[in-house]
């Protein structure tokens, strides 16, 4: 076999079941071996972050085994939240959808915990933001392969209401008539033990703090509005409590004035969460004392001076696309923005003709049929900047779910139903995502003179690469699709 027609696959196998479970793409990469571990820190849905971390893992001579890899839903009630996202509210409708489903339990493919690869040089990091209805592992296929090839990426839940669900955590509380008293008491009124008590019976809706709601969506006046029935009223750890923040379901046909302030407080809120996980990094990196509220025991020296951020970016899908181009043109400290299938309606009043850093698009056929959604892309493309500082691609034949994970962790009658299946041209989510991550690796390393890091059981060779010839296998793969997509804007 030729060596172009090796590169030009880019993976020896489209695989999605090893040893007998079920998983996301594999990373395809040289760093083979990837870790992922979460990191909450502050006890408020308003000032704190979520974000799960997926990285290149320390080599120790044992086997990448599937069965230490992490589930691809973080929690069982995560299900739940996608069917409300999908408007999946009937029960019969869910027992369908279960059935028909081939693919039971999901897996990433990267061990929880693992330490951190010892490399030579410090690595760059990627601050990833998802897309409505999606949450922290929507997209571990393409956080993944990132890791794969050197980069530590922070994928964030954002807690405005958008994800599937999400939670937050609050100082656990104790009154007399528990094991112990409640040494730090602010409820005056009684209207947290209120709130307890009713949600405890199942009438309850979201599970926050008044003082912590941030009311997205009050001022959305939906009649046909049903609100998710409430899932657990609490959950507890030992040493907090956890209250779990809903999917406020709104119309996505709903382009009201209302409906786009709506939306544009959430991005605006989705910036701060992108730039608080950009200061988490710099506080991991600097070796400061922090508070893993998912892990006290989180050994924060692992991250001390191992990462770049004279090489950080922000990327995203759909809504989490919006959120780059917005985090960008707020945040100096990412040098690059990737935006996958951008939904521009939150940001359509934005100025951001004036972006600084490069920005690089990848679109689908889907979204780019909108006229308002091309017109308002087209304004960030045609702004003032260098003139390689601007790509735009779409991918021939593709739809807007083919750039996350769901097209794998679901069978083929259950995508066939629900309106995820393939493209028009028959183009596979594996074409996709690998025209995805490579186009977005080529696009980093040459505006950022990226490292490349080659790594095998037997030694560590470290090559430069910059400029369209970073890595001669993205860009042969690239080459081999090039009837697959084609530029926009020009």
């Amino acid at each position: 076999m030729s060596k172009t027609k090796v590169m030009s696959r880019l993976r020896d196998a489209k695989l999605l079941k090893t040893n007998n479970r079920w998983h996301i793409a594999l990373p395809t990469g040289p760093f083979r071996k990837i870790g992922c571990r979460d990191l909450m820190v502050g006890y408020s849905r308003k000032g704190g972050v979520l974000v799960r971390l997926y990285y290149p893992a320390k080599e120790d001579g044992k086997v990448n085994n599937p069965m230490l890899w992490a589930n691809w839903l973080p929690h069982e009630y995560y299900k739940q939240g996608y069917l409300d996202v999908a408007g999946l509210r009937s029960p019969l409708l869910r027992n369908l959808l279960e059935r028909i489903n081939s693919k039971k339990a999901v897996f990433i493919p990267a061990i929880r915990d693992a330490k951190l690869a010892a490399v030579q040089r410090k690595l760059p990091v990627v601050v990833f933001s998802h897309g409505l209805g999606a949450c922290r592992t929507t997209y571990s296929s393409i956080c993944c392969e990132l890791a794969s090839h050197g980069f530590v990426v922070a994928a964030v839940e954002h807690r405005d209401n958008s994800a599937c669900l999400s939670f937050y955590a609050r100082r656990a509380r104790y009154d007399f008539r528990e094991s112990n008293p409640n040494f730090f008491h602010d409820d005056v009124d009684g209207s947290q033990a209120k709130d307890k008590a009713n949600s405890t019976s199942g009438e309850g809706e979201d599970q926050v703090d008044a003082d912590d709601e941030v009311d997205f969506g009050d001022e959305i006046d939906d009649p046909n509005y049903v609100p998710p029935k409430a899932l657990s009223p609490i959950t507890s750890m030992a040493h907090l409590e956890m209250a779990w923040v809903r999917h406020r379901y709104v119309p996505l046909s709903n382009c009201t004035p209302q409906c786009y302030k709506f939306r544009n407080r959430q991005i605006h809120h989705r910036v701060r969460e992108c730039t608080r996980a950009l200061d988490l990094l710099e506080a991991l990196n600097a070796g400061y004392e922090l508070e893993n509220l998912l892990d006290p025991a989180f050994n924060k020296s692992e991250f001390e001076n191992q990462l770049d951020f004279d090489r950080a970016v922000i990327m995203g899908h759909s809504m989490g696309g919006a959120t780059a181009l917005m985090t960008a043109a707020a945040e100096l400290r990412f040098k690059v923005a990737v935006a996958l299938d951008a939904w521009a309606f939150p940001i359509k009043d934005e100025p951001l003709d004036l972006i600084p850093q490069p920005v690089l698009m990848l679109n689908t056929e889907t979204m780019v049929k909108n006229e308002a959604n091309r017109r308002k892309l087209s304004e960030i493309m045609n702004g003032d900047h260098e003139p390689d500082h601007r790509q735009s691609y779409t991918i021939n034949g593709s739809t807007h779910f083919q750039q996350c994970d769901i097209p794998f962790t679901m069978g083929w009658l259950a995508l066939f139903l629900t309106g995820n299946s393939i493209g028009r041209t028959g183009v596979t989510s594996f074409t996709v995502h690998d025209l995805c991550t490579a186009m977005s690796l080529e696009f980093i390393y040459k505006h950022m003179s990226t490292c490349h890091y080659i790594i095998s059981l037997f030694f560590l060779l470290i090559i430069l690469f910059s400029g369209l010839d970073s890595n001669p296998i993205l860009s042969e793969y690239i080459e081999s699709k090039r009837k697959r997509f084609r530029v926009d804007y020009k």
